[in-house]
């Protein structure tokens, strides 16, 4: 099946969807140019080995957030967040590139084929989308992807949705897709088993499934052994992509290995509660002459990012909270805890021109798992939808393609090409050297993960 964005766009019109085509971008993307980055950066890896996975089933697929600091002349780069197995804007990339992203997916689908605790031996692997997702096309090319790959090495599959399920299926391998909110109503976890409806679940690709699992037993073995739950999740680490806090503390645990790719750090901590947040917020505005952002925990499209300024009046901090959670809830509903908060230093971002003015912007690296090594593939520029006036509207620094009314943006994003590169202001290297830093992350945070998930000396600031 050859699909295209126009062909599935019209059809989403049938199901009430609109979707969003990202065609005119992806065909901007310059492949010859990432294949030359990618290339210099596994290069510049290979002799540390510091993309070389040990715990192989613990990442598949995921992207990394930038932005840079340029400081008399010298680029540096901080982490704005990682994201996980349901990282969006993959039609965004090119066709092989998508191929390399989803080869990461393929690995987590052979690797349940091989260790399948399933008494009928048969493989049910259940895709999450977001409500009235308007890149619902993505996760089609995705299946369709997956499917060939699966009918190539002799296992038969079928892609099923809410419309053509019967409740059994004859196939080895089955897709369920479906949004979040049928599985919320729908899923459990028992026997060491996460299950939709009465359903054994062998692989899980979507992080906002594995997040609305509220059983306490299941929390407990991501904690403790998450291999002793039987299924797979694309990724397990989710946790640690969903709290931007817990991003930083990998990134602080990798400090000596990142250091060469000029990684800039920042002043971070967690509020656990309200109270905890608010004598965070005051000590950052009386002890640190800085602007500061707080972050609500697994939130998406910048909903409930609030910037706050190193003289604001403390007296502000309650409705400033509020004003964050209301954004955030309007976003997620009630369903979804905000805690614990990250708040983190703000810091002094570059801006470039464009459409006559200075913007902030961010770049967005994908990657995936490939025998055992992460790589890089490509990926995109968002750039702040108004210029920058140092006011801390968020508007001037949110970046987020669909972080407005739910509406995606995608005249706001930029190619990686040479192109983009000269726009940016930026080089070869610069881009090799974030390319980089996104593996020993993601890296670090796989070595880590007990250590990170487990760590409870939240009453200071890190530095």
């Amino acid at each position: 099946m050859n699909l295209d964005d126009s062909d599935l766009i019209e059809l989403g019109k049938y199901f009430g969807v609109n979707l969003i085509s990202f065609k005119s971008l992806r065909e901007s993307q310059d492949d010859k140019y990432a294949d030359k980055l990618r290339e210099r950066a596994l290069k510049k890896l290979e002799k540390s080995k510091e993309n070389y996975l040990i715990e192989k089933e613990m990442f598949y697929a995921g992207a990394i957030d930038f932005m840079v600091e340029e400081n008399n002349g010298r680029k540096r780069f901080f982490i704005l967040e990682t994201n996980g197995g349901s990282s969006r804007g993959l039609s965004i990339i090119t066709s092989k590139q998508q191929g390399l992203l989803y080869d990461g997916y393929l690995q987590a689908i052979k690797n349940s084929l091989k260790n399948n605790k399933r008494e009928d031996n048969k493989l049910f692997i259940l895709v999450g989308t977001p409500i009235n997702d308007a890149l619902l096309h993505e996760k089609i090319f995705l299946l369709e992807y997956l499917k060939k790959k699966i009918l190539e090495i002799g296992y038969s599959v079928n892609i099923y949705t809410e419309l053509n399920v019967k409740g059994f299926f004859t196939e080895d391998v089955a897709f369920f897709i479906t949004d979040y909110r049928n599985i919320a109503l729908n899923i459990s976890f028992r026997d060491n088993w996460v299950m939709y409806k009465d359903q054994k679940i062998n692989l899980l690709i979507g992080d906002g499934i594995a997040r609305r699992i509220e059983d306490e037993d299941f929390k407990r073995l991501m904690r403790e052994d998450f291999r002793k739950i039987n299924t797979i999740i694309v990724n397990p680490i989710f946790f640690i992509t969903d709290d931007k806090s817990l991003t930083y503390l990998a990134e602080y645990f990798a400090k000596s290995k990142l250091e060469k790719y000029r990684v800039k750090y920042l002043m971070f901590s967690k509020g656990m509660n309200e109270e905890d947040l608010l004598k965070k917020m005051d000590f950052v505005v009386k002890n640190y002459k800085t602007n500061f952002i707080i972050k609500p925990s697994g939130g998406s499209g910048g909903a409930g990012i609030i910037p706050i300024s190193s003289d604001e009046d403390p007296s502000n901090f309650k409705k400033i909270i509020k004003k964050s959670k209301d954004e955030f809830f309007g976003k997620f509903l009630k369903n979804r805890d905000p805690y614990p908060y990250t708040i983190m230093e703000m810091a002094n971002f570059s801006l470039i021109n464009w459409r006559n003015g200075n913007h902030t912007f961010d770049i967005r690296i994908y990657l995936s798992q490939k025998e055992g090594k992460i790589i890089p593939i490509g990926g995109l520029v968002r750039i702040a939808r108004n210029s920058y006036g140092g006011t801390l509207n968020k508007q001037e620094f949110v970046v987020n393609l669909s972080g407005y009314n739910g509406n995606i943006e995608a005249d706001r994003a930029l190619a990686i090409s040479p192109r983009t590169r000269d726009i940016l202001n930026l080089s070869d290297e610069d881009f090799v050297d974030m390319f980089c830093i996104g593996c020993v992350l993601f890296k670090s945070i796989t070595e880590n993960y007990y250590k990170i998930i487990n760590f409870s000396d939240w009453s200071r600031l890190i530095e």
